[in-house]
């Protein structure tokens, strides 16, 4: 087992294995706020058993003649609309369209609740969140290293001196 005097080359400050940590949970993050599934959710061969790829909300809007799907992220899944929702003209589509998108928006919000044991979570604060604790955690981490590194020279210096 060796001491850190044993090796002069000992240099804690380079912090790039702590930055990667936070760049592939960044990477995750934005995946997922794109709405793309995790790799570990790519892997399953089940997707029943992957919340982000079964977890959707569904609205629907006229009576059910025009009912919307939206995914994990916002993407819009898909659209069916009963032939009578296009009697109505453009104008009035556009707003059942709305109106459907809308309510299988809240439908996800909701699901996603009831996925994360009520908890209301946002992704864009947990982004923001993360750079935060990522940028003050670095500045620690140099500093802490900096004054490890000063420690280790003075006793070196010490026990040299002796």
């Amino acid at each position: 087992m060796s001491r850190p005097l044993d090796d002069d080359d000992v240099e804690l400050t380079d912090t790039t294995e702590f930055n990667e940590g936070f760049e592939a949970a960044r990477t995750t993050l934005d995946g997922l706020l794109a709405g793309e599934p995790t790799a570990a959710g790519a892997a399953e061969e089940d997707v029943a058993d992957d919340p982000a790829q079964r977890l959707h909300g569904i609205g629907q809007a006229a009576d059910g003649r025009v009912v919307a799907t939206v995914q994990v992220g916002g993407t819009l899944a898909s659209i069916e609309l009963d032939p009578r929702a296009l009697r109505g003209g453009t104008e009035l589509l556009g707003q059942q369209l709305t109106e459907a998108i809308n309510a299988a928006l809240d439908d996800l919000r909701t699901n996603a609740a009831q996925e994360t044991g009520g908890v209301d979570v946002d992704p864009l604060t947990v982004a923001d969140d993360l750079t935060r604790v990522q940028d003050e955690l670095a500045e620690r981490a140099v500093m802490l290293a900096e004054r490890f590194d000063d420690a280790m020279r003075q006793i070196a210096r010490q026990a040299g001196g002796e």
